[in-house]
């Protein structure tokens, strides 16, 4: 099993913070965001040889020995699918997860999603509303409808109208193997809703349950941070300042 870790963007909600550095090279807790996916990663099983890197916006930034790199040289003009389709040689080739650069998360959490038996699978958060609360003065003005029926998903990505629509947050963890991302090929090749430059992974997955595709949803309480902001790391790094990874 492989693991792509999508770091070609710069983060522009970071401001300066991104003026010189990729947002994965951004710290929270005094280590980069691209050394604790790394990290948990490696706890969850993978070495160093499994693990792929998306580049884009200041790839020069990124250096990490041992892995393999894949780069997006338009990372500027396009979403975060056009950087995944980068690594599709990994993607053909066995069951690979994928990783946002910009999240904290927990090796059980990526232990889990290794284990199930979908072509094409998320994990959620299940405390997502408390943190939620945290960042924003009002939850709902971020958070986006997540819904699930039999531990399946049916609907993601669009604006909800009160809490209820909300079941889980999606992480930004991912799981396809090769049959699932076959099946990915396929959607985006007939119909998108977007040019595949303008295509994020929400609007994907959403597309793929139009055309009925089933997504299997991972249910987690472990831990798990977004970071879009560097508001969001000085919140982090006050309230959750004894935070440690297993």
């Amino acid at each position: 099993m492989k693991a792509i870790i999508l770091a070609a963007g710069r983060g522009s909600r970071m401001n300066e913070g991104t003026a010189e550095i990729p947002k994965c090279m951004m710290k929270l807790f005094g280590t980069t965001l691209l050394d604790h996916c790394l990290n948990n990663l490696e706890s969850a099983g993978f070495s160093c040889g499994d693990i792929g890197i998306v580049t884009g916006y200041k790839k020069e930034k990124v250096r990490v020995e041992g892995v393999r790199y894949f780069h997006n040289k338009d990372w500027d003009s396009s979403d975060i699918f056009v950087s995944l389709t980068k690594a599709k040689e990994w993607l053909k080739s066995e069951p690979t997860i994928v990783s946002y650069s910009d999240i904290i998360f927990h090796p059980s959490t990526v232990k889990k999603l290794m284990k199930t038996d979908d072509d094409i699978a998320i994990t959620y958060y299940t405390a997502f509303w408390e943190l939620w609360s945290k960042r924003f003065a009002n939850p709902l003005e971020d958070l986006e409808t997540f819904k699930m029926a039999d531990g399946k998903l049916i609907e993601i990505g669009g604006k909800p109208d009160s809490k209820k629509d909300i079941q889980g947050q999606y992480m930004g963890l991912l799981r396809f193997t090769p049959i699932g991302w076959e099946k990915i090929e396929r959607a985006v090749k007939n119909s998108t809703p977007k040019p595949l430059s303008c295509l994020d992974m929400t609007m994907l997955l959403q597309h793929m349950l139009t055309l009925g595709y089933e997504i299997g949803t991972i249910p987690t309480d472990e831990l798990w941070l977004e970071c879009d902001s560097q508001a969001d790391i000085r919140l982090y790094e006050k309230e959750f300042y004894e935070f440690q990874l297993g």
